[in-house]
């Protein structure tokens, strides 16, 4: 299995917030220094959200050249669908097209928020359909589109997640099954990796601390580096090995405690140590 980093993060600032760098130039050098960091711990890959497109779109070649000097290859791209989705299709079209230049075959999908009074049927049908249509012309051009079932969006508990899928064409959407956001909504992640065994294309790894007292109103802050938390990264891996998963595992930490390269260091002698990867 390939072992990845998502590296957005390195555009946080101190204090969790989405910093990105103001030039161009300076997110490719923030790029790279991501890179560097995650090539000495031992990474195969990189994940970045579609922010890269606008960052190497035009510039394939620098990317290529940074991930070749650092030993490194680019595993996939994050997308989301918000509330415009002739602007969001168009973005998902840019971003598989980015994804043909640099060889790279997955495009993540998150659905988008749901109403602050919950989701309903019509709105996953909705996603479902947008979904189906950006999964084909993904398909269309050997590219393997994955819904990221995710906290706050129109597909993120086990009943919303059933129903895309009975909505879904299996030729065109897949899976991308996070173990954080899975347990955080009280579903066990071994369980969906079996449900979802003919469609799973990607992993996102990340841990879950219990108490739920902490920031409540979002509790996407109980996200932790792997081995800091109660998910079952064991029995994830051994039913991943059990129905012959043979992609990408990739840890991500949206709001890292202390500094990225640390949490990254964490997750991988976690990997390394314990699950023995």
């Amino acid at each position: 299995m390939n072992i990845a980093y998502t590296v957005w993060t390195w555009f946080l600032d101190p204090f969790d917030n989405f910093s990105k760098p103001e030039t161009v130039e300076k997110q490719k050098v923030q790029f790279e220094k991501a890179a560097r960091e995650i090539s000495y711990l031992g990474y195969d890959s990189v994940e970045n959200f579609n922010i890269i497109v606008d960052t190497f779109g035009d510039d394939t070649d620098t990317l290529k050249s940074i991930l070749q000097k650092y030993n490194l290859t680019l595993r996939a791209v994050y997308h989301y669908l918000k509330t415009d989705y002739a602007a969001d299709l168009e973005m998902g079209k840019r971003c598989i097209e980015f994804l043909k230049k640099m060889n790279c075959d997955i495009l993540n999908l998150q659905a988008p928020k749901h109403a602050p009074e919950g989701t309903t049927k019509e709105a996953i049908l909705d996603t479902a359909a947008k979904s189906n249509e950006m999964g084909k012309i993904a398909a269309d051009n050997g590219i393997k589109l994955c819904m990221h079932p995710h906290w706050g969006s129109t597909v993120e508990k086990e009943h919303e997640i059933e129903l895309f899928a009975e909505s879904t064409d299996p030729r065109y959407v897949h899976f991308c099954i996070d173990t954080a956001h899975t347990q955080l909504l009280n579903m066990d992640p071994i369980k969906i990796v079996e449900q979802y065994r003919d469609r799973l294309a990607y992993i996102h790894l990340k841990d879950v601390d219990p108490d739920v007292t902490i920031t409540p109103e979002r509790p996407m802050n109980r996200f932790r580096a792997l081995g800091q938390g109660t998910v079952d990264f064991k029995g994830v891996y051994k039913k991943l090995v059990e129905i012959g998963f043979d992609g990408t595992l990739c840890v991500e930490l949206d709001y890292p405690v202390i500094c990225n390269y640390q949490s990254a260091q964490v997750s991988r002698h976690y990997i390394r140590d314990v699950l023995g990867i």
